[in-house]
């Protein structure tokens, strides 16, 4: 058995230096569902108390959000995040939801005022009702508190948002636009963060829909991809072989053909 085990590392040996053995032929390739490119985007980035915003850190793309909102003040958001928003809320309205925005992009600074005013309210604990500075996901300008017209006041939010029609049609539709339910029941010890039924995080489509077939936290997700890249480098695999995958994916498949008339009429399908 030793002879023969011999014999096979010296026939790769040889070929690996006449080069008849194709190195990347040997390797496990990378077929992660989603492509490198969305797990790796600023709309995918996780922000918690582990993985804090810069201080300084504002998105380049804010604008004034054109959909319906609580107030008359003026809320921001990052413009990718409003087109979903608009859809959705059209979408919405036409069956009889009508949703309105409430929160949106909040700079660090406010969000160091709220956190030291609400640590005065409660005698310096940390309740968990405020986010630490830069753990806010309202600072990236991908989130957006999302309330019924019950809401649009003063009235605190409350986990009983999720049982009105509005909050259900949320919890139901929001990943068809991208967005996901970003503190979700149950998960306070993986979120750090009490159930939240209007909070909605942009994270784009293909990331929404996995997310939320898995029944992931942004947390567990970004935690399994992760694993998933390291594994994969730590055995040999490259982040060019990643981006090549990445490529075949974008390339326009070819999923079926039939004729029509004498002719013959083919599906072609493009990745995004």
């Amino acid at each position: 058995m030793k002879i023969i085990k011999k014999q096979v590392v010296a026939i790769i040996i040889i070929g690996l230096v006449l080069g008849v053995v194709n190195v990347n032929a040997m390797k496990v390739p990378w077929k992660y569902t989603l492509l490198i490119s969305h797990l790796q985007s600023d709309l995918n980035r996780l922000i918690n108390r582990d993985n804090l915003l810069e201080e300084d850190y504002v998105p380049g793309d804010l604008i004034n959000t054109t959909v319906r909102r609580a107030s008359t003040s003026p809320i921001q958001i990052r413009a990718v995040v409003d087109e979903a928003l608009v859809r959705m809320f059209n979408d919405a309205e036409a069956e009889g939801i009508i949703l309105y925005a409430k929160s949106g992009y909040r700079s660090y600074g406010t969000q160091k005022t709220m956190y030291k005013n609400r640590l005065e309210m409660n005698n310096g604990k940390d309740d968990g009702i405020v986010a630490y500075p830069g753990s806010s996901e309202h600072q990236s300008g991908l989130a957006m508190d999302v309330v019924n017209k019950e809401l649009i006041g003063g009235q605190r939010m409350t986990a009983a948002f999720a049982e009105t029609k509005e909050g259900m049609w949320l919890a139901e539709h929001c990943t068809d636009y991208g967005f996901i339910i970003r503190y979700p029941k149950d998960k306070q010890d993986i979120t750090g963060i009490f159930f939240e039924p209007w909070h909605i995080r942009f994270v784009g489509n293909s990331v929404a829909q996995y997310i939320s077939i898995k029944g992931y936290t942004h947390e567990e997700f970004t935690e399994e991809w992760q694993e998933n890249l390291k594994t994969f480098l730590d055995n040999g695999g490259t982040i060019e072989d990643v981006l090549a995958h990445e490529h075949e994916m974008n390339k326009p498949q070819i999923t079926e053909s039939e004729e029509v008339n004498g002719e013959t009429e083919i599906s072609i399908v493009i990745r995004n």
